[in-house]
């Protein structure tokens, strides 16, 4: 079996070996992903040298008091978006201090609930496939939704991340 697949390989190296000729680091918070990005990112030997480490925030309970969010931010939270990948990955580079912070948040599904009650979000935009990705570093913030149109869970997931590694690539290249 090989891990990951080599498309995702072929892109870790490709991001591995720009932080390392620039001497950057990296950091993710993960949601929707769970884990599987951070899994990715460490699959290549010497990853210790760029990548700093990452946080899950995968609860509604965990997103909310894991990412530096007062009761303000907290009682007005309505689901998964790309301020909310920002804010995620801001506040992770607060506490890693990393060159860039990678982050996610989305539906992966099979239900578009974050933990509401029980309840899922109808929002137009909430849909299971969707991703927001968000990146802050030395030049500001940027962020992307991103769409699977599945409603697989696991492949959403891998999709998810595959997306992640992409965004961070094109963002890197952007800023060389």
């Amino acid at each position: 079996m090989q891990f990951p697949p080599e498309d995702v390989q072929d892109l870790v190296h490709q991001i591995a070996d720009l932080l390392l000729s620039r001497n950057e680091t990296l950091s993710v918070s993960e949601g929707a992903c769970g884990g599987l990005l951070s899994a990715y990112l460490i699959s290549i030997p010497g990853a210790s040298r760029f990548f700093d480490g990452g946080r899950l925030v995968y609860s509604l309970r965990s997103r909310l008091r894991l990412s530096g969010w007062n009761p303000e931010h907290i009682k007005s939270y309505t689901g998964p978006s790309e301020a909310v990948a920002v804010k995620f990955a801001r506040y992770l580079r607060i506490e890693f201090g990393s060159t860039y912070v990678l982050s996610e948040t989305g539906y992966a599904g099979p239900s578009t609930n974050v933990g509401f009650d029980d309840a899922s979000i109808t929002a137009d935009d909430a849909a299971v496939g969707t991703v927001y990705l968000g990146i802050t570093g030395p030049n500001g913030d940027k962020s992307r939704t991103m769409d699977t149109n599945s409603s697989d869970r696991a492949e959403n997931m891998q999709l998810f991340a595959k997306y992640c590694l992409q965004f961070l690539l094109d963002t890197l290249k952007e800023e060389a």
